[in-house]
């Protein structure tokens, strides 16, 4: 009896700890479709306010919780952001969305804040491929834009 009140009691303080932390990268998750909007829009000026707001969201992510790996998408994320915040080229900003993309892909997986679909273009970054997250099922490509909005498919849902 008192190994299922332990086990319980640990279940529920995972649970307070996953909630806590979808609450502190909602606001960040936020920032990042701004930014993957403005970019699907072509949009460098619009592209480098959303990343400008994602640095500050991401600023106020409690990672206490977090695992090494999640601490490190969430140091990259940052890194990729203010990166994307300072320049005004969209192509540059393209190429740093890639790998902000998978930053944020591994934070959403590890708060899970909301509903969110990871989409992959296999076009992207030279032919590698390249994943984003999108709030909306439909395919947006943001490294794209108009020229190959739809390019993509839905490869997760989070």
């Amino acid at each position: 009896m008192k190994t299922i009140q332990v086990t319980i009691a640990a279940l529920g303080l995972t649970l307070v700890s996953l909630v806590t932390s979808a609450q502190t990268t909602a606001p960040a998750l936020t920032a990042y479709y701004q930014v993957k909007d403005a970019l699907v829009a072509t949009d460098a000026a619009k592209a480098k306010l959303g990343a400008t707001a994602l640095v500050a969201a991401l600023g106020k992510v409690d990672a206490a919780k977090f695992t090494a790996a999640d601490k490190k998408a969430l140091a990259t994320a940052k890194t990729k952001a203010a990166s994307i915040s300072k320049s005004t080229s969209v192509d540059a900003q393209r190429e740093q969305f890639n790998g902000l993309s998978s930053s944020m892909i591994a934070l959403a997986k590890a708060t899970k804040p909301a509903k969110t679909y990871v989409q992959f273009c296999p076009m992207a970054a030279d032919g590698k491929g390249a994943s984003w997250l999108s709030d909306k099922r439909e395919v947006r490509n943001p490294y794209y834009g108009n020229k190959m909005l739809t390019c993509g498919s839905v490869k997760e849902e989070i």
